[in-house]
């Protein structure tokens, strides 16, 4: 004699399992994974909301010292003082001070640029060089028309190393640096996809803008706001310039999948 049957309740926790085909399974939606190729549209608004925030750091240290210059200067002028004297004590510091300041200038920088974005391109990643010279055209521009508005003199030191003539406010140094390290973490994102890889990039990138930033100082070119008003600019340039060109649209997604059906080759 058998066994009772399944009760109603029991049968109502049987779930039908309906196995997926392969056409259902190709248009599983994309998904962000690092160093995969793609962007979702939750980070391409965050890249947005953060490159917006740090612009607008630099807009307002720009407005601060075009209206109100004594502020900024009781502090400015007492981080000068140690790099005046640091300076004056040491000539031999001269020569690698000017190095640093011409390999990260703007002829640098724009060759640098150029090379990048061409070595994209012959690697069929477009969209990727657009973003670099976006980047790093767009950080000089907006460099370029702060420093005409706002006409800040360099700081007067006791010992000049190097003279400009043009505005200190925002540094253009710092600017750009921090813009092609923005650039670089981005496209590591895109493109590495080791984490250790990935940290490695912003590592190095953080030392070396501290490098240029620090350079800046010790030459008396620039106060610790400039640099700072660079560095903001440079983040928030690279940041919106994310968002709007977004590289990697063109770059081949990975999909997740589920398990496949016995016919799926």
């Amino acid at each position: 004699m058998g066994g009772p049957g399944p009760r109603p309740a029991d049968r109502a926790d049987v779930h039908e399992v309906t196995p997926m085909t392969v056409g259902e399974t190709d248009r599983a939606a994309p998904v962000e994974r690092p160093g995969r190729g793609t962007f979702t549209t939750r980070t391409r608004r965050l890249f947005l909301a953060w490159g917006s925030a740090s612009t607008a750091v630099c807009l307002a240290l720009c407005a601060l010292a075009l209206r109100h210059p004594e502020i900024l200067d009781r502090w400015d002028h007492v981080l000068q003082l140690g790099p005046d004297a640091w300076r004056a004590g040491s000539p031999w510091v001269e020569r690698p001070l000017v190095g640093i300041s011409y390999a990260f200038g703007t002829v640098a920088s724009a060759v640098a640029t150029a090379v990048v974005a061409g070595v994209l391109v012959v690697r069929r990643l477009g969209r990727a060089a657009a973003y670099v010279v976006v980047v790093m055209a767009g950080t000089s521009l907006v460099t370029s028309v702060l420093k005409h508005y706002v006409d800040l003199g360099r700081p007067v030191v006791a010992h000049p190393i190097i003279e400009y003539a043009s505005s200190a406010m925002p540094s253009g140094h710092a600017s750009n640096i921090a813009a092609a390290v923005t650039t670089a973490c981005v496209l590591s994102a895109l493109f590495l996809r080791q984490r250790t890889r990935r940290r490695l990039v912003l590592v190095v990138g953080v030392l070396v803008s501290l490098v240029v930033g620090l350079d800046r100082l010790m030459l008396g070119v620039h106060t610790l706001t400039e640099v700072v008003a660079g560095y903001a600019l440079g983040v928030g340039v690279g940041l919106i310039a994310a968002y709007v060109v977004d590289p990697s649209a063109r770059v081949s997604t990975e999909r997740v999948t589920e398990s496949r059906g016995p016919g799926s080759r």
